[in-house]
């Protein structure tokens, strides 16, 4: 009898121990699962802010407002749709979510979350709105000094030493003003304050990571805006350069001997002409800010080709370059577009085609229409490029010339798309290289 008694104690010893370790477990599991609730809620408030506002395409105090109303959505989304632990509540989320305003965000933000989570508690957790805000009232004025000392400049390390320094403070108000010990147990305590730091680490790992790249983002912004500014100073330089050079040609060839008077008249056209189109490429440029609309015409191919070869004579002349020019189609060829446009692709390809020539060659261009289009080849007897020579062509700065900029045939390749037209180079190294401009027919 004293056999089963002791058996019978020791069996409801054992269940008991049982019954408290499911107890235990089942009070880890909830907490487990309210604190992973909450910090889903933060997470998606931090990323949804992050991603909606790059902080150089939106200005400062826009921002901080949709800081606060992306709060206010969440807000309103977990009170309505979450079973809210009182405990938890005070000890996990309202610190971690203040701490992650008040540090990384500043002033506004820091007092919109302090507001929220504490009428929060007044409206709904009411037993524990005083640790609540005495808590984060400590926890808001030290995270704003820190925010405005500039640690967000700091290493990840010294961001992790600050937010867990923001925790402490807000737990040491809280629990030291704490007085329903009652109604918890300690277990649960020990767990949400774990788990507060846990997540305090992991929030402010995360958003100082996106920060940084945010900060990454905004730098290459303005980097490639100061990239801009010197391709279009630059460019203007190179295009300019062209038209002055012919003119500076038919000038000089003015002061040749035993000229007519209609080639003198000619060579003064041609060096006007020149004046001319480099006036119109500054004022170009100085519209660029201020795009208007121009209305493409058709162009007369061979007409616009004629007019372009005599520009880029004299420096084929000078280089001892022979230009030939074939049209074969009989039938006039037209392209929609605009003349000082393709004018201007054509002289830079042609030019590009003569400097590659230092010793004198051949320069022959050639136009004809088939059913896929209007067909420019322009071919030289020069140096030739590589296979890595061509796949770079267009890519600004990259030039194959001394005193090149690299931004003259990205000019073109943009001019020739503006028409709807396609540029594609075919070459090898001391075989000369081909130019096949495509273009769509009109037909009138």
């Amino acid at each position: 009898m004293e056999r089963e008694n002791h058996w019978l104690t020791r069996m409801l010893n054992v269940q008991g121990i049982e019954s408290i370790g499911k107890g235990i477990m089942m009070l880890i599991h909830s907490i487990l699962a309210h604190e992973f609730k909450g910090l889903l809620y933060i997470m998606s408030a931090s990323l949804m802010f992050l991603i909606i506002t790059p902080k150089f395409m939106f200005a400062h105090y826009r921002r901080k407002l949709l800081f606060i109303f992306i709060l206010f959505l969440l807000t309103c989304f977990y009170i309505g749709y979450e079973d809210i632990d009182p405990l938890l509540y005070g000890l996990h989320l309202t610190p971690v979510s203040l701490a992650l305003a008040a540090l990384f965000e500043g002033l506004l933000p820091g007092i919109c979350t302090w507001l929220a989570f504490n009428l929060c508690t007044l409206l709904y957790l009411q037993i524990y709105s005083v640790p609540t805000i005495i808590g984060s009232t400590m926890m808001l004025a030290a995270g704003l000094i820190l925010h405005y000392k500039q640690v967000l400049q700091s290493t990840y390390l010294k961001i992790f030493l600050m937010s867990l320094l923001l925790i402490t403070v807000y737990l040491a108000g809280y629990l030291f003003f704490f007085d329903q010990w009652d109604q918890v147990q300690g277990v649960e305590v020990v767990i949400a304050v774990i788990g507060t730091y846990l997540s305090s680490m992991y929030v402010s790992y995360i958003y100082h990571h996106v920060k940084n790249q945010e900060r990454m983002r905004e730098e290459l912004f303005r980097a490639e805006k100061y990239q801009v500014i010197g391709q279009l100073a630059a460019s203007i330089s190179h295009e300019i350069r062209n038209p002055l050079t012919t003119a500076q040609g038919f000038l000089q060839l003015m002061n040749r001997k035993n000229l007519t008077p209609e080639q003198i008249q000619t060579y003064r056209n041609y060096a006007a002409s020149g004046i001319e189109q480099a006036n119109s490429i500054i004022t170009d440029y100085l519209n660029y800010a201020k795009p208007t609309v121009e209305v493409a015409r058709p162009l007369y191919v061979q007409e616009e080709l004629d007019t372009v070869v005599p520009m880029v004579s004299p420096l084929c002349l000078l280089s001892k370059v022979e230009v030939v020019v074939q049209h074969l189609s009989q039938k006039p060829m037209y392209i929609m577009g605009e003349s000082k446009k393709f004018q201007q692709s054509l002289l830079n390809i042609m030019k590009n085609a003569v400097e590659s020539m230092p010793d004198g060659g051949t320069l022959k261009v050639t136009t004809w229409s088939d059913n896929e289009g209007v067909h420019i080849h322009i071919k030289d007897t020069g140096v030739g490029m590589s296979d890595y020579q061509i796949k770079r062509i267009g890519m600004p700065f990259y030039t194959t010339k001394e005193k090149g900029t690299g931004l003259g045939l990205m000019v073109v390749i943009s001019l020739v798309k503006s028409m709807n037209g396609t540029i594609s180079y075919y070459s090898r190294p001391d075989e000369g290289t081909t130019c096949v401009l495509q273009y769509k027919q009109v037909h009138l």
